[in-house]
C-alpha cells in the first residue's frame, strides 16, 4: 500500500543522503526520538548522533524537530535544549505533524519524516504528503512479520 510505502529506506542515520534530500526541497526534518535516534528506552543520545544532527542542520541548513510518543527523556536534555522537541505528541494524529511544522515554519511537501514506526512515522508522514524516510537501527533485531500483524490489527482498527 502506497501510504505504509516509504520514500527512502535506511539501516541508519548516517546512510541519509542529504544531497537528495537538499536537491528534493528538504527544508525541515521531523524524527522520531526511541528506535531512531537512540535504542528504545534508553535516555542519552550518543555523541555520534548528536555530532550527525548538529552536521546534518549546519551542512544542509535543514531544521530538525523531534516528535516522540514517548516521554521525554530527562536526562538527556541537553540535546532537547539544542533541537525542539514534541514528546507525547500523538503520532500518527495529523496534529502532532501540523504542530512540528508550526515550529519548523516549513510546509509539509518541504519537510520530511524520519522513523521507524509503520504507523507512526511513515502513515502519519506519507498522508500528509511528505517526504518519508524509515529507518532500520542496527541495535533493533528486524521483525517484519510480527510489525505487519501489528499494522494490520491497528489499520482495521482505524
Amino acid at each position: 500500500m502506497p501510504v505504509f510505502k516509504p520514500s527512502q529506506i535506511v539501516r541508519s542515520l548516517y546512510d541519509i543522503d542529504g544531497d537528495a534530500l537538499h536537491q528534493a526541497g528538504i527544508k525541515g526534518i521531523i524524527i522520531n526520538w526511541n528506535n531512531t535516534l537512540v535504542p528504545k528506552n534508553s535516555v542519552f543520545a550518543s555523541d555520534s548522533i548528536k555530532k550527525w544532527l548538529k552536521d546534518f542542520k549546519s551542512q544542509y541548513g535543514i531544521k530538525i524537530i523531534i516528535v516522540s510518543n514517548s516521554k521525554p527523556p530527562v536526562q538527556d536534555s541537553d540535546l532537547v535544549n539544542e533541537i525542539p522537541a514534541l514528546f507525547e505528541a500523538g503520532k500518527p494524529k495529523r496534529k502532532a505533524f501540523m504542530a512540528a511544522l508550526d515550529i519548523l515554519g516549513t510546509r509539509k511537501n518541504e519537510t520530511a519524516v524520519i522513523g521507524d514506526g509503520i504507523i507512526t512515522d511513515l502513515w502519519g508522514g506519507n498522508r500528509l504528503g511528505m517526504y518519508t524516510v524509515f529507518v532500520s537501527p542496527p541495535w533493533r533485531k528486524p521483525r517484519f512479520i510480527g510489525a505487519i500483524k501489528r499494522l494490520m490489527v491497528k489499520v482495521l482498527r482505524v
